[in-house]
């Protein structure tokens, strides 16, 4: 009882460490780099909640879900934001409990978590802790591992649900959950951890334990990854019948004589972009290896690069499979598909550096506690002191440059580009409830589809739209789209011209499926 114990007192030290540092960079600057992907999960939840991303298949709303009994635009955006902070710097810990069993992998974690705040370059933090599923469907696909897990209280790599023995049932079923979870939320999240699960077996294997404990823990992950990942399929091909609109992922691979080159583009993308963080890694994992070969430390060193090898393979599979999708080259090899490889790159070169520091007696106690302030002390040094006024000064600059003429313009709706319109709409629906106005505004662009039916009903003549200044053709796709056009300008409010439909629109037509971005 003693250890479960101290298990249960670790687990809630290193909650709390994470949720301190998600909360701090929450209430920082994280926000200056909001943007239409990022508000629209915001939307979702005030506007009209959705199984998925709207006009997406790929990413469930599992967040706004949660938020959406809270209705204030601001505090709706910082919950959500808050827990796919919480959940990306998670996954990074549980990633170290799953990968380095047996070591101090609390250590290796939380050194990952704080180093990642203050290595990995500004968007592609924002768009891994705000925007994207990577974080969120890897903590909650890690944590159904390790509910599913039968070892025994006060372990190395006790479970969370070992204490429910007296219900059997209850953790493979928490577990199959957990990891359907995380399917709805991205529908491949059991790629990357398939392959880091026979990965981290090879390398149990090297290090010689037991063969049936090992198969047995392959098979059971297998397992559960395997019907996760059978769901993730069922909740693509749902989607048509959830919405009423075709499935536009392209779902096949590239031709195989292709992949050379996609690949090339692939990797080559990320590192122009990624560069100084890899080389950073490249030096954190130097000076690791260049402790493990002192004298007292050198036993050490052959397993701590197997387990790091273990996250490489991993990282490399994983980064071939998505590298050879049509999706991938259809969205011009954008790094944000690198994701789940980039987190265990990054967690083995941090690993080799947490070995050593863990090994050394002196050193040890000091490192964990350091470890546990570095993650909240790196979301502090990166986004600065915490301030409520400061984030909405961020906000109101990165989203609220026309929301004043479009509320005098007693607009309801905002036609244009995607990038513009979105922020609007959230940025709209922040003043409009501070100043208690009850009228809301919706966007037409990309991704409209779904609130169609809050202003479908009404007489054409009676809607006004605003349209961003310059964004004309925009706005004409978009207005065509959604049958209001052909429209006539009643007047300018600053930044939008303010349009009424005429002639043969007709709000109640129905609408026509956005096409992909």
């Amino acid at each position: 009882m003693e250890g479960a114990s101290w298990a249960g007192r670790r687990s809630a030290i290193l909650v709390a460490a994470l949720a301190s540092a998600a909360a701090l960079l929450d209430l920082g600057s994280f926000h200056r780099l909001e943007q239409g992907d990022s508000l629209i999960p915001v939307l979702v939840s005030l506007q009209r909640w959705t199984p998925f991303f709207w006009d997406q298949e790929r990413f469930g709303m599992l967040v706004p879900l949660l938020a959406l009994p809270v209705r204030d635009p601001l505090a709706n955006l910082l919950l959500q934001r808050a827990l796919t902070a919480f959940a990306g710097l998670a996954a990074l810990l549980l990633l170290a409990r799953h990968a380095l069993a047996g070591r101090d992998w609390p250590l290796a974690g939380l050194l990952a978590a704080g180093a990642l705040l203050l290595l990995a370059p500004a968007p592609w933090l924002f768009e891994y802790l705000a925007s994207q599923p990577y974080g969120l469907s890897t903590a909650l696909a890690l944590g159904g591992l390790a509910v599913a897990e039968r070892a025994p209280p006060g372990s190395e790599g006790a479970s969370p649900a070992a204490s429910w023995t007296r219900l059997p049932w209850l953790r493979p079923a928490a577990a199959l959950l957990l990891v359907v979870a995380a399917h709805w939320v991205n529908a491949v999240a059991g790629i990357v951890l398939l392959g880091l699960a026979v990965a981290r077996a090879g390398a149990e294997l090297l290090e010689g334990a037991p063969r049936a404990g090992v198969r047995e823990r392959l098979v059971r992950e297998v397992g559960l990854l395997g019907a996760g990942l059978a769901a993730g399929q069922v909740f693509l091909r749902l989607y048509p019948l959830l919405t009423g609109h075709r499935l536009r992922l392209a779902m096949g691979t590239l031709p195989v004589e292709r992949w050379p080159g996609a690949w090339t583009s692939f990797f080559g993308l990320a590192w122009h972009d990624e560069r100084r963080w890899g080389l950073a890694l490249v030096a954190i994992a130097a000076a690791g290896v260049a402790l493990l070969l002192t004298r007292p430390l050198r036993p050490q060193l052959a397993g701590a690069l197997v387990r790091a090898g273990a996250l490489l393979a991993a990282a490399l599979g994983y980064a071939l499979f998505a590298g050879a999708l049509e999706w991938v080259e259809a969205n011009a090899f954008h790094w944000r598909y690198l994701a789940p490889s980039a987190l265990l790159v990054h967690l083995a070169a941090v690993s080799l550096l947490a070995e050593p520091l863990a090994r050394l007696q002196r050193l040890a106690p000091a490192a964990g506690r350091a470890a546990l302030a570095f993650v909240p002390a790196a979301a502090l040094a990166v986004y600065g002191a915490p301030s409520l006024a400061h984030v909405r000064a961020d906000l109101d600059a990165a989203t609220g440059a026309r929301t004043e003429d479009v509320l005098t313009a007693g607009c309801e709706l905002v036609a244009g580009d995607y990038w513009s319109v979105w922020p609007t709409v959230w940025h709209a629906a922040l003043v409009a409830r501070e100043r208690g106005i009850s009228r809301s505004v919706y966007g037409i662009t990309h991704r409209s589809n779904p609130t169609v039916p809050r202003w479908k009903g009404r007489p054409p003549e009676s809607l006004r739209i605003c349209r961003p200044a310059g964004e004309e053709e925009h706005a004409e796709r978009w207005l065509r789209a959604f049958h209001l056009w052909p429209v006539r300008i009643v007047g300018r409010q600053g930044t939008v011209d303010v349009l009424v439909p005429v002639g043969e629109a007709s709000a109640t037509s129905g609408t026509t499926p956005a096409a992909s971005r």
